[in-house]
């Protein structure tokens, strides 16, 4: 068995898509044709695998409803038998010999939960740093999730992203949770990736992706302190983007259609996650 084959035998690469085969396709391109490939299609009536490149190692799984960012990638997680396993948004884009140095680099770091590749003209806070790991990692508070290696055994321990949080904040959640427990999380100095963000869906669907964004991000951002922190103090960090979003949609009300059911689902978000109901807002499509 070749070195490289050794390498690849060791990773799948996980992808959730939601009417994304445009995406799709263009970052299967950059996979190395001999790594597993698991996309779980989370928009359930569309017919993702006829639409998308054919490649013998690809699987398309489709789960019983839309599971949501954080949900789907529990889903492929669950389903891969390698030792690490790599989840991708489809809108990034990368060489195809990140693999390959990402999982060198695995196998000889000791201690680590989640990898994240650095990313392209991207600048991380200095909060976000814990400290200088080794030559090859920073220990960091969070990371961009749009590119994480796991490693497999140490997440079966504590668990995957939580499921109440179907946008936004579920990677917060999983990194606090990890390094709560002592589970490090690093980030690499030398390997890139690039990030173009929040272009996964097919672009007819943008206004109504849109607004499902706002009303997600307000009712996981309470959901997220409240959990980890208090009711009390995820109100403290709520209470302006409440505020600010009653105001907006009034005066968008009568001007500007748009904007102002932007604002309403910002408003209508936060005050059900105050109110302890679900995460239920879905894309109407």
């Amino acid at each position: 068995m070749s070195k490289r084959n050794k390498i690849t035998n060791k990773i799948d690469i996980i992808m959730v898509s939601f009417y994304s085969e445009k995406m799709i396709n263009k970052c299967l391109k950059n996979i190395p044709s001999d790594i597993n490939i698991i996309i779980v299609n989370n928009a359930i009536n569309d017919p993702l695998k006829s639409k998308i490149s054919k490649r013998r190692n690809l699987k398309v799984v489709t789960p019983e409803k839309n599971l949501g960012n954080g949900g789907g990638v529990n889903f492929g997680l669950k389903i891969s038998k390698k030792k690490y396993a790599m989840y991708l948004d489809v809108d990034t884009t990368f060489k195809k010999n990140i693999f390959r140095k990402l999982v060198i680099l695995a196998e000889k770091t000791q201690n680590w939960s989640i990898i994240a590749p650095n990313l392209l003209k991207y600048n991380y806070r200095k909060k976000n740093f814990v400290r200088t790991y080794n030559n090859d990692f920073f220990e960091m508070k969070f990371v961009e999730g749009c590119a994480l290696l796991f490693n497999i055994k140490k997440i079966k321990h504590l668990g995957f992203y939580d499921e109440k949080i179907f946008l936004y904040y579920e990677e917060d959640d999983l990194f606090f949770r990890y390094r709560k427990n002592g589970f490090k999380v690093l980030m690499s100095k030398n390997v890139f990736i690039s990030h173009k963000g929040n272009s996964s869906v097919n672009e007819k669907f943008s206004y109504e992706i849109e607004l499902n964004r706002n009303w997600h991000i307000m009712w996981s951002k309470f959901y997220y302190f409240k959990k980890n922190y208090s009711y009390f103090y995820g109100i403290l960090k709520t209470f302006k983007n409440f505020f600010s979003s009653i105001i907006k949609s009034l005066i968008y009300y009568l001007i500007n259609n748009n904007k102002y059911k932007i604002y309403f689902y910002r408003m209508n978000g936060l005050w059900n996650s105050y109110l302890g109901n679900k995460s239920f807002k879905r894309p109407n499509l």
